[in-house]
C-alpha cells in the first residue's frame, strides 16, 4: 500500500515538473519566434498555397552542354576515345525521369560487335552500345534510360569509345578509328520544382542560380515614391546578385507595390514605405533579412528587406552584400555591422594586380587548371583580366618566365609547345626529347598597332580587358609498320604542366587612355569600375516609380559587379537634382537613366553628342551604315519623328560639364520599350552587342555605333613617353628630329674645335713675341 503510494507522489511531481518545464520551454520558443511570427502571420494571411507542384519537361540539345566541340558535337577517335560532356541542375529542382537521345555516326571501316560505345552517368555505366553491320557509316538513333537517383548538382554523361578496324597489327591511332556523336542528340528531363523549406542557410537558393549556366531571373519589387537611400539600397543588393552569378547573367524585371505573376522576388520596405501588398507587415526595429513564400503560387520565395529606415536599410544591404553575416533560418536581424573598408583604385578582385608581378598559379581558379593529361593534351586556358586604361602601344613590351614540364615526347618527329593570346599566335617552343621541364624567359612584344594619339577610338590591340592565355602542347605520335611483321604498341597518356611560380609582369605599363569609350564601359564597367565599391560613382534616376528605369539601373550594377567581382557598396543614388546631388555629380563619375537633366548638359560638347544620339535614335537603322556625325551643333531637345518598331535605345558618353576629369554616361531611348532593350543587352552574355565610340545606338540584338564629339585623356602618363610613344608611329618626325640632333652635334663640334685652334694659334703668337 506504502509502495503505491510512493509511486503515485513520484508520478505526480514527474508529471508536474515535466509540465513546468515543458511551459517555460514553450514561453522561451514562443518569445524567440515573436519576431518573425507576426511578419510571417501578415504575408500567410494574404493567401494559402493548396494546388500541387507541377512537373516541367525540359529538351536540352547536347550542343548546349559544356565541354563541346565548336561544332556542338563529339569527335571520338583512336587518339582520343574518351569524351566527357557536363551538365548541371538547379538545387530547388528534383529530376524524375532522364533520357538521353543519342545520335551518333561510327566508322564505316570497323569491325562489328567487337567496336561498342560506353555512355557513363557521373562515373557509372549506363549502357554499352554495341557497333552492328548495319550502323556502319550510318546515322543512329539510340534513347538511353538515364538514372535518375544517380544525377547531383553537377553531372558528367561520359561516352568511351572502343574501336577496331582489323583483327591484326593494328594502328590505335589510324584515321579509320573514329565515332561522332552529332549536335543532335538531346538530353530530356522531366523536372520538378521543390517548395523549399523557409530557411535563409539556402541563399542564394533559390533566387540566384550560381551551379547551373542558366541566367537568373529575380523580380525586384519597389514601394511608391522611394528616395535615394532605399534605391541605393536595391542597387547593392542586385549589384550583389551579379557578384555571385559572374558570368552566368541576372535579370531584374522591376515592379512597383505588386508582385510578379511568377519567380522569385526581392522586396525592400521600411516602416514608413512598404509595398501595398505588406501594408500589414509588422514595424521592425532593426535592419532584418526574410525569406517567405509568395502566397498564390507554388514554390516561389521572396526575399524581405527590410529595416526602420532607409538608412539602415542600406545597413541591411551592405550586410547581405559582404556575406559576414550569418544567415540561418527565417528571419535574421543585423544588431552589429562594421563598414568595410573602401576599396583603393584598379584593386577589384577580378582584375590582375599590375602593381606587381603576376604568377600563373594567383590566375589559377579550380585544382588541375595548370595541368592536362592525355595522348594529345587538352590545351591549358587561364583567364587574364586586366583594367582596359592599360595603355599597349607599338614597342610596349612585357616580360614573362614560363617553366612547364612535360612527359618527353618521341624522338622522331617535332613536338612543340604553342603560347597562343586571345587566338592569335605569340610564340612557338620545341619540346625536347631528352628533357622533361623547361625555362623560357621572353620579352614579349604586346601585339596590336593601338597608338593613342591618332584620331581612332576604336581598341585594336589584341589585348582586351578580358583574355585567354593558351598553352596547348601538340605532341608527334608516330608509328611505323613492317610487313609479315607486328608489334603491338600501347600509346602512354602525355602529362604537362606549367608551373604555379611562372610569371608575366605588367608593372611599366602605365594607366592611360582616350575617353570617352563605350567599350570600356561594356565590357568592364569603366570608368566607374576603377574602385570596384563605385565610390565615385553617382547616378541619376529621374522617376523611382518607373519600372523599366528602375529594371535598367539594377542590370547595368548588376552587369558591373559580375565583370569586377565586386559590389557596388559606396554607390550614389539620386532622384532629384539637389544640393547634394550638384556636390556628388561635380566630383564623381556620372551614370544617367533615362532622361538627362539640364545641368549635365550645358556645354557645347554635350550639345553636339545628344543632338547626334537623338538624330541617330530617329534615322540610324534606315540609313545606309554610318560610322560618323559631323561637328555642327544640334539641337538636343529636337523631337524624334520615327521610332523603331521595336524601339530603340542608346547609350551615350562624353566628359562631363562639370568637372573635365570626369566621365558621363547615360542610358536613353525613343520610348519603354527601347529603354527596356537596352537592359536586355545589359544581361551578361546575354547577346553579342559589342558598342564603342561615344554613340552606341541599340535595336534588338543589332547595335551600331558613332564617334562624335571631344575626346581626352585619363590617367597618367610622364611627359618623355607622350613623345616617345608619338614617334613610334611617326618615322618621317624621327628622321627630321634625328638630322635635325646631327646638324646641332656637328655644329656644337666646329664651335668646340674652332674654340681649340684659336687657343693654340694665340698661345703660339705669344710664344713667337716671346
Amino acid at each position: 500500500m506504502l509502495n503505491n503510494i510512493r509511486k503515485n507522489i513520484i508520478a505526480t511531481f514527474v508529471a508536474l515538473t515535466s509540465f513546468t518545464l515543458f511551459s517555460a520551454q514553450a514561453s522561451e520558443d514562443a518569445a524567440k519566434a515573436d519576431t518573425g511570427k507576426a511578419s510571417a502571420q501578415a504575408v500567410s494571411n494574404m493567401q494559402q498555397r493548396v494546388e500541387p507542384l507541377t512537373v516541367t519537361r525540359v529538351h536540352y540539345p547536347i550542343s548546349s552542354l559544356q565541354w563541346l566541340d565548336p561544332t556542338g558535337g563529339l569527335a571520338l577517335s583512336g587518339l582520343q576515345p574518351q569524351r566527357t560532356v557536363r551538365f548541371t541542375i538547379k538545387r530547388d529542382e528534383l529530376v524524375t525521369d532522364a533520357k538521353l537521345e543519342l545520335v551518333f555516326t561510327p566508322s564505316p571501316s570497323l569491325i562489328p560487335v567487337r567496336s561498342q560505345l560506353n555512355i557513363h552517368l557521373n562515373g557509372l555505366l549506363i549502357k554499352s552500345i554495341p557497333i552492328t553491320k548495319e550502323s556502319l557509316g550510318v546515322k543512329t538513333t539510340e534513347l538511353i534510360e538515364l538514372e535518375s537517383r544517380a544525377l547531383t548538382d553537377e553531372n558528367q554523361i561520359t561516352f568511351d569509345f572502343i574501336g577496331h578496324y582489323t583483327d591484326i597489327c593494328e594502328n590505335p591511332v589510324d584515321s579509320t578509328i573514329w565515332l561522332n556523336v552529332s549536335a543532335q542528340s538531346i538530353l530530356h528531363l522531366e523536372k520538378q520544382k521543390l517548395n523549399i523549406a523557409n530557411d535563409l542557410a539556402a541563399f542564394p537558393t533559390p533566387f540566384f542560380d550560381i551551379y547551373t549556366n542558366e541566367k537568373s531571373v529575380v523580380s525586384v519589387i519597389m514601394p511608391q515614391n522611394s528616395d535615394n537611400e532605399m534605391l541605393k539600397a536595391a542597387a547593392i543588393v542586385t549589384s550583389y546578385g551579379g557578384k555571385i552569378t559572374k558570368w552566368r547573367g541576372v535579370d531584374y524585371p522591376a515592379f512597383i507595390d505588386q508582385l510578379p505573376a511568377s519567380g522569385n522576388a526581392i522586396v525592400f520596405l521600411t516602416n514608413s514605405n512598404k509595398p501595398e501588398f505588406l501594408k500589414d507587415y509588422p514595424e521592425v526595429k532593426v535592419p532584418s533579412l526574410e525569406v517567405a513564400d509568395i502566397p498564390g503560387t507554388q514554390s516561389a520565395k521572396m526575399l524581405i528587406v527590410s529595416a526602420p529606415d532607409s538608412d539602415k536599410l542600406v545597413t541591411a544591404a551592405k550586410a547581405l552584400a559582404s556575406g559576414t553575416v550569418l544567415l540561418s533560418g527565417p528571419l535574421t536581424e543585423v544588431y552589429d555591422y562594421e563598414e568595410v573598408e573602401k576599396r583603393k583604385p584598379y584593386d577589384a578582385p577580378n582584375w590582375a594586380d599590375t602593381s606587381k608581378v603576376i604568377t600563373f598559379g594567383s590566375l589559377a581558379e579550380y585544382d588541375q587548371q595548370l595541368s592536362s593529361k592525355g595522348y594529345n593534351p587538352m590545351p591549358i586556358n587561364i583567364e587574364l583580366n586586366f583594367p582596359p586604361d592599360l595603355y599597349f602601344v607599338n614597342g610596349s613590351r612585357i616580360d614573362m618566365n614560363l617553366i612547364y614540364k612535360y612527359t618527353k615526347p618521341s624522338p622522331l618527329g617535332l613536338s612543340q609547345l604553342r603560347f597562343i593570346t586571345n587566338n592569335h599566335l605569340v610564340r612557338s617552343y620545341p619540346l625536347k626529347p631528352e628533357r622533361e621541364t623547361d625555362i623560357i624567359t621572353e620579352n614579349l612584344p604586346i601585339l596590336g598597332t593601338l597608338n593613342l594619339f591618332n584620331g581612332s577610338k576604336v581598341d585594336t590591340s589584341f589585348l582586351n580587358p578580358r583574355n585567354t592565355l593558351t598553352f596547348d602542347f601538340d605532341y608527334s605520335m608516330v608509328y611505323t609498320s613492317k610487313i609479315n611483321e607486328c608489334t603491338t604498341q600501347v600509346p602512354i597518356p602525355n602529362q604537362v604542366e606549367i608551373d604555379p611560380s611562372s610569371s608575366i609582369d605588367f608593372t611599366d605599363i602605365y594607366h592611360f587612355t582616350k575617353l570617352p569609350n563605350l567599350n570600356f564601359f561594356w565590357q568592364s564597367g569603366y570608368p566607374f569600375s576603377i574602385y570596384a565599391d563605385l565610390q565615385n560613382t553617382a547616378v541619376y534616376i529621374d522617376n523611382p516609380n518607373d519600372v523599366t528605369k528602375l529594371s535598367t539601373l539594377f542590370n547595368t550594377v548588376a552587369r558591373i559587379a559580375a565583370q569586377i567581382g565586386y559590389s557596388c557598396n559606396d554607390i550614389d543614388v539620386f532622384t532629384k537634382v539637389d544640393e547634394d546631388a550638384m556636390h556628388s555629380f561635380k566630383n564623381k563619375d556620372i551614370l544617367v537613366v533615362g532622361h538627362i537633366p539640364d545641368e549635365l548638359k550645358d556645354d557645347d560638347n554635350s550639345i553636339l553628342v545628344l543632338g547626334s544620339a537623338y538624330h541617330a535614335l530617329s534615322t540610324s537603322f534606315n540609313e545606309v551604315d554610318a560610322t560618323h556625325f559631323d561637328t555642327e551643333r544640334r539641337d538636343v531637345n529636337q523631337r524624334i519623328t520615327a521610332k523603331g518598331a521595336e524601339g530603340l535605345g542608346a547609350v551615350i558618353s562624353y566628359r562631363s560639364p562639370l568637372n573635365e576629369d570626369r566621365t558621363l554616361v547615360a542610358l536613353i531611348a525613343d520610348s519603354d520599350k527601347g529603354l527596356a532593350n537596352i537592359a536586355k543587352n545589359l544581361i551578361l552574355n546575354s547577346t553579342p552587342a559589342d558598342p564603342h565610340g561615344t554613340v552606341a545606338i541599340f535595336k534588338a540584338e543589332q547595335v551600331r555605333s558613332y564617334d562624335v564629339g571631344e575626346t581626352y585623356f585619363f590617367g597618367n602618363l610622364p611627359w618623355y613617353q607622350r613623345i616617345y610613344y608619338m614617334l613610334l608611329d611617326s618615322p618621317w618626325v624621327l628622321m627630321f628630329l634625328c638630322l635635325f640632333s646631327a646638324i646641332i652635334l656637328c655644329y656644337l663640334c666646329y664651335r668646340f674645335l674652332k674654340h681649340i685652334q684659336i687657343s693654340r694659334l694665340r698661345r703660339r703668337a705669344l710664344s713667337k713675341e716671346q
